[in-house]
């Protein structure tokens, strides 16, 4: 059965995402723990028990069967709420949005707990409302980007949405030949990362072999080509590198906008540890 934590502090962000929660595991068994980190440096509203109580209210009136514990932590954050979600498939946070004061006290937590975070990590902006749409993968050039297309394929499969794989390229840096400056053929560098897409789609065909898919090849920056895909999403995707920095280039000006401020909730998939 899956298992996803939820952090619960008792704003409106956490309330949202609890409704994200029950959007997605409406009809299914899942397990949904509802984690709240007793901290003193925790910026948060104080939760009570009905907040709890709410919370739970919500998942059971969308999604019956789904099994709800509440548990209180202590520690650090962000560090508590990631040891609660250490044996868990999922970790699912809130997050504000078009608040300065508050964006500017809660706005790099997000960062923090994916950047961190062993298991993907989805981030809901509090002004989230529920809707169909597609599910937005970036592939990257490396391997990097395999579990994350393998989760928003199973995710697309799931909820019967389009899956949408993104990638994107730009001419690398001029290689030098003594003074002689040589330069890769645009016609050719656009040939090679088509072939990175390609491959990517066929390796989902594979797995999902009813799943709709569609592909795009964007000479831009990956955080930018995710961000101008991702207006009509249900879902955006991305993965991370081993060493936990966020897969091409995503923690640049564009992908911290993407993350804190999107309307479309993200979802970052760490790439399992080498064997």
């Amino acid at each position: 059965m899956e298992t996803i934590v939820v952090g619960v502090d008792g704003s409106k962000p956490s309330m949202v995402a609890v409704d994200w929660v029950a959007e997605r595991v409406a009809g299914t068994t899942r397990r949904v723990d509802l984690v709240r980190v007793d901290s003193p440096l925790v910026v948060a509203e104080v939760i009570e028990d009905i907040a709890f109580a709410e919370a739970e209210a919500r998942l059971r009136d969308i999604a019956p069967n789904t099994e709800v514990e509440s548990t209180i932590v202590p520690g650090r954050m962000p560090e508590a709420l990631l040891r609660a979600a250490r044996d868990a498939d999922l970790l699912v946070i809130g997050e504000h949005r078009r608040r300065p004061v508050r964006a500017a006290i809660h706005g790099w937590l997000p960062l923090r707990v994916a950047a961190q975070s062993e298991k993907p990590v989805v981030v809901v902006p509090d002004d989230w409302t529920a809707a169909d749409g597609t599910i937005v993968v970036g592939v990257d050039d490396d391997d990097s980007s395999d579990a994350a297309i393998a989760f928003a394929a199973r995710e697309a499969d799931t909820a019967d949405a389009e899956l949408h794989l993104v990638h994107a390229w730009q001419m690398p840096t001029p290689e030098m030949s003594g003074s002689v400056a040589i330069l890769a053929s645009p016609i050719e560098e656009q040939a090679r990362h088509r072939v990175i897409l390609e491959d990517a789609c066929t390796s989902v065909a594979r797995t999902h072999p009813r799943l709709r898919i569609v592909r795009t090849l964007v000479r831009d920056s990956p955080a930018a080509a995710i961000a101008g895909t991702a207006r009509d999403a249900s879902l955006v995707v991305v993965g991370t590198h081993h060493r936990g920095v966020l897969a091409g280039g995503f923690f640049g000006s564009v992908g911290q906008s993407l993350l804190v401020d999107s309307a479309t909730p993200v979802c970052v998939v760490p790439t399992p540890p080498p064997v």
